[in-house]
């Protein structure tokens, strides 16, 4: 039996949605790697929380789940006139080499994870919806073989043990987007019940 076509702009939106899903993983792939100027940039102009924050707009009245963090990225990027770009590369290579870079092997299948969110969007973009369905399927499936061994981890010792703010709010967001797009709260499991505590700090990312 042929399956009932789809409206176009229906289509278009989900296309959009799994895109920008991508792009979000991307992103936390990119902020999981060596750091560089071109990513203080992206943080320092709020490139990257745009991202993010396209990233999480499919979630409607849930979005609530990562506001705390991406607020926080926004005050980061709204004080960065105040800030030495050097100290911030500082800052996230100092991160990096402590509690990042031993987990270096998250990396590709981060990025593999957002190569499967833009199969989707292509699925959806050509009227396929059954292999879109399959496909987004498959992506749980993937976090949770291959990403939910060792990421919040790492994500929990980021909110933990950082010195420098951006790392623990960073590791913060990460648990928050896993939440996002797994429906099982990461930032309690990991970090407790104590969710106060773990956003502190957020007045002094602009400094």
């Amino acid at each position: 039996m042929n399956q009932p076509s789809l409206p176009p702009a229906f289509l278009e939106k989900v296309a959009r949605t799994a895109a920008d899903r991508a792009a979000g993983w991307e992103a936390l792939a990119d902020v999981l790697s060596p750091p560089d100027v071109a990513l203080v940039e992206r943080l320092r102009s709020g490139a990257l929380v745009e991202t993010w924050r396209q990233g999480s707009s499919w979630l409607g009245d849930d979005t609530h789940v990562q506001t705390a963090e991406l607020m926080s990225l926004d005050v980061f990027a709204r004080g960065a006139a105040r800030r030495d770009p050097r100290d911030d590369l500082a800052d996230l290579l100092a991160g990096f080499e402590a509690l990042v870079a031993p987990h270096a092997d998250l990396v590709p299948p981060v990025r593999e994870l957002a190569g499967l969110c833009r199969d989707e969007a292509a699925a959806w973009a050509d009227g396929d919806p059954t292999r879109a369905k399959a496909l987004r399927a498959g992506q749980q499936e993937f976090i949770t073989e291959c990403l939910v061994p060792g990421l919040p981890e790492l994500a929990g010792r980021l909110a933990r043990e950082a010195e420098a703010n951006i790392w623990r709010l960073l590791g913060r967001l990460t648990l928050a987007i896993l939440a996002a797009d797994t429906g099982k709260d990461f930032q309690r499991a990991v970090l407790g019940e104590d969710l106060g505590r773990r956003r502190r700090g957020a007045r002094d990312l602009d400094r």
